[in-house]
């Protein structure tokens, strides 16, 4: 049967996770053409849409909410982005992965030729935290798209401790994280050198000279 024959007929509930591995293959094998660049990504299922232009972590969003959307989409169409789902996270992903912590570990400062060494499973640290709005840390870092798999507030008060997946994708997201903090001015650094915390949060990477730090 022919792909266009293919897109006339819809498929049953029962049917989908059949049809969402034939999309995904489809995918694997280049029969339909995701990635346009290094940062350009575009949805071959929506080419009428008014973004055909993606990162790829808004596509991945993007394909996400068509396969868990609303009943009222078709199956098929639904099957389609629920396998461009699979197919963004098993190999573009990992495939920009590491490019992208090929590039990231260039940027890492090292001193006297030693490389920096991490937390792991891999850890952010979150400091100046206010225990009374604790209980959403999670939910808000998931928000924002770092997929933490659990935040624990420190007994010590005003740390907190986020642990991300032990693959390549919890320490890209763990690095994302600390830059999001940096880039805010709200690092490390930043928060060892500010004067005043005010009320907001800071983070970081968790790394060797902090699983070693000694408390009072």
């Amino acid at each position: 049967m022919s792909y266009s024959s293919e897109e006339e007929t819809d498929i049953s509930d029962s049917e989908l996770d059949e049809y969402v591995d034939r999309c995904y293959e489809q995918l694997k094998d280049g029969s339909r053409k995701v990635k346009f660049s290094d940062e350009v990504y575009r949805c071959p299922y929506c080419p009428g849409k008014k973004k055909l232009v993606y990162a790829l972590k808004d596509l991945l969003q993007h394909a996400s909410d068509v396969g868990k959307g609303s009943q009222n989409r078709d199956i098929k169409h639904k099957g389609k982005h629920l396998g461009l789902v699979r197919y963004i996270k098993n190999d573009l992903a990992q495939e920009d992965l590491s490019s992208e912590l090929a590039g990231l570990a260039l940027e890492v400062p090292t001193g006297n030729g030693v490389s920096e060494l991490f937390v792991w499973p891999w850890m952010g640290i979150l400091a100046n935290v206010d225990a009374e709005k604790s209980s959403r840390l999670k939910s808000d870092l998931a928000e924002r798209g770092f997929d933490p798999v659990r935040v624990r507030l420190l007994s010590t008060g005003g740390y907190a401790v986020v642990e991300f997946k032990k693959d390549w994708s919890g320490f890209y997201r763990a690095i994302m994280f600390e830059k999001e903090f940096e880039v805010d001015r709200h690092g490390k650094k930043d928060y060892c050198e500010a004067p005043h915390l005010a009320d907001e949060l800071y983070g970081w990477v968790a790394r060797d000279d902090d699983y070693n730090l000694k408390g009072p």
